[in-house]
């Protein structure tokens, strides 16, 4: 296994990957855009997740993106850009894989409690139009 790639977060990622193809075809998404950072730097890699905090049948879908190398996100549900709109917690998972062009291993900039659904303080209303930088997440170290 690569230096880069530990095997607790492997699964998260690969679990991300398979819920983006997944899921109803049929399902209505709100465009969910932002940007992460911490101290207003940006956070060069890693996932962004949107978890519902309800069982409400039409947010049931995992919903996540990944984050560039600008702090940007675009979130999916279902192999659609978007999410359902609700609430929901929000997770963020630092890369562990080098980014293509990268020299060292990214670096984990940001408190541990951002990922862990149960520890996190950030939480998103998803509505078909937010205000500007309603989806920016601020993280701390």
């Amino acid at each position: 296994m690569s230096k880069f790639l530990s095997p607790r977060l492997l699964g998260p990622l690969v679990l991300g990957l398979l819920v983006v193809g997944c899921g109803k075809s049929s399902i209505k998404v709100e465009p969910v855009r932002g940007k992460v950072t911490v101290d207003g730097q940006p956070v060069t890699s890693g996932q962004v997740s949107l978890l519902p905090t309800t069982q409400d049948k039409d947010t049931g879908n995992l919903s996540a993106g990944t984050i560039d190398t600008s702090g940007e996100y675009k979130i999916f549900t279902a192999g659609k850009e978007g999410a359902p709109a609700g609430k929901y917690k929000v997770t963020v998972t630092p890369s562990m894989v080098p980014m293509t062009g990268a020299t060292t291993a990214p670096t984990t900039p940001f408190n541990a409690k951002y990922r862990d659904a149960k520890t996190t303080p950030l939480e998103i209303n998803v509505v078909a139009n937010p205000a500007a930088g309603a989806y920016d997440l601020k993280l701390t170290k």
